[in-house]
């Protein structure tokens, strides 16, 4: 296990899910549940929150809070409970007993945490039962967004800057009512858009005042209370949405609702780090691939292998014209008299390409060593392979004798 500031790490950590049963019914039973294989891989836990992430292969998925975990006849395998709204239940097989132990502790920390959390919430519903606008707005809310499983926090004021004066130096109070942390539907391989959302009391659940899209760079940082100020809220945060952006103030009524907000957000703000950072990491990697290609095509290699190919297509396409060429002129012929004819005009291309060489030597050596003419050259050339080095030799015999200096060579050429 690796333990880092604010996390936990466990390696190796094969996760199961329920085939058959899932929900309490899981839960309550789950020795004779049917265990399917999802994926193993790396398993972090939040200090704070307990919040479960599992990355296989590199993708982070969270599985939700941490609520409790239970042993089985194996030592190293751990079913674990979390809040999450589709799989409460988990099969962990960790690589080691120790890591299962290790595991156990933190699962025995979240289990008292989450009591604690539980106990505070039903304190913190009295003030809504005081409230009966605020136990409406609360139960309305709930209903607009049934199957979505919206968190509600109310009892609280939230302050903003004034509209009237450009949102700028100034902080007005924008409403008394309920915060909400809405969840988007579940989508596969897609995070989704998680949103912060605020309802008035007076506006009601028809629509929200405002709404906060929860990004990489929110921040909510809790204010130290006023000790002077005995009728204050009881707990303050300030909510920045992003860079430039205003900043907002939450007052809540209640320690134990604004604990309980204050844990929820950071679990989703938490959530779109890592889904940031996994996202920055593919577009990094198809950077990399990109530009692996760019220089894979720019290599001498891929550069001759282009040019012989265009050679050869002009090649074809020269013969092609050339046939044409010959059944426009003589369409009578047979087709053998169009083989021989290309054939033949590909010979004279080769002496040609001959001559032209012949040529480019010629001059080569008449800047090297003096004129030679060409018919002299190609009388060399006709001749038998042990006569050629005599026959250029009496052409250019000063460069016969390479043991000479340079300016024998030069004493050589002129003589001759």
């Amino acid at each position: 296990m690796r333990t880092g500031s604010n996390f936990h790490t466990f390696s190796g950590v094969a996760v199961g899910l329920p085939s058959k049963v899932r929900g309490s019914e899981a839960e309550e039973e789950w020795q004779e549940v049917d265990w399917q294989h999802l994926s193993s891989g790396e398993m972090s836990v939040e200090g704070d929150s307990f919040l479960l992430v599992f990355k296989p292969e590199g993708k982070a998925k969270a599985l939700g809070n941490l609520i409790r975990a239970g042993t089985s006849e194996d030592e190293r395998t751990l079913v674990v409970t979390t809040d999450d709204a589709i799989t409460k239940l988990y099969r962990f097989t960790f690589s080691s007993v120790q890591g299962a132990t290790d595991f156990l502790q933190l699962a025995g920390r979240a289990e008292a945490a989450f009591a604690a959390t539980a106990h505070r919430g039903a304190e913190a519903s009295a003030p809504s039962r005081a409230n009966p606008r605020a136990a409406e707005l609360a139960k309305a809310i709930q209903e607009k967004y049934v199957g979505q499983w919206p968190l509600v926090f109310g009892s609280m004021e939230l302050y903003g800057p004034d509209p009237s004066s450009g949102g700028a130096g100034s902080e007005v109070l924008i409403g008394s009512g309920a915060l909400v942390l809405l969840d988007p539907e579940d989508e596969p391989n897609r995070v989704g858009q998680y949103s912060l959302l605020f309802f008035g009391e007076d506006e009601g659940a028809s629509h929200p005042v405002t709404s906060f899209p929860i990004g990489p760079k929110m921040m909510l940082t809790r204010q130290k209370p006023d000790a002077e100020d005995c009728d204050g809220p009881a707990a303050t945060f300030e909510l920045v949405a992003g860079a430039g952006l205003p900043v907002h103030s939450i007052a809540f009524d209640d320690a134990a609702t604004a604990a309980a907000f204050a844990r929820d957000f950071r679990v989703r703000s938490r959530l779109m780090d890592v889904s940031l950072k996994t996202v920055k990491g593919k577009q990094a990697t198809n950077q990399a691939r990109d530009e692996l290609k760019e220089l894979r095509r720019q290599s001498l290699g891929a550069r001759l292998r282009r040019y012989m190919t265009v050679l050869v297509v002009l090649f074809l396409f020269g013969i092609v014209a050339r046939v044409g060429m010959l059944y426009a002129e003589t369409s009578s012929q047979a087709p053998e008299m169009y083989v021989q004819q290309v054939t033949k005009d590909l010979g004279n291309i080769g002496q040609i390409s001959h001559s032209v060489a012949m040529y480019a030597g010629t001059k080569v050596c008449s800047l090297a060593v003096g004129a030679v003419a060409v018919v002299d050259l190609q009388k060399c050339v006709i001749l038998k392979q042990a006569q050629v080095r005599e026959c250029v030799a009496k052409l250019m015999p000063s460069c016969e004798a390479d043991s000479k200096s340079a300016w024998e060579k030069e004493q050589d050429c002129e003589s001759d």
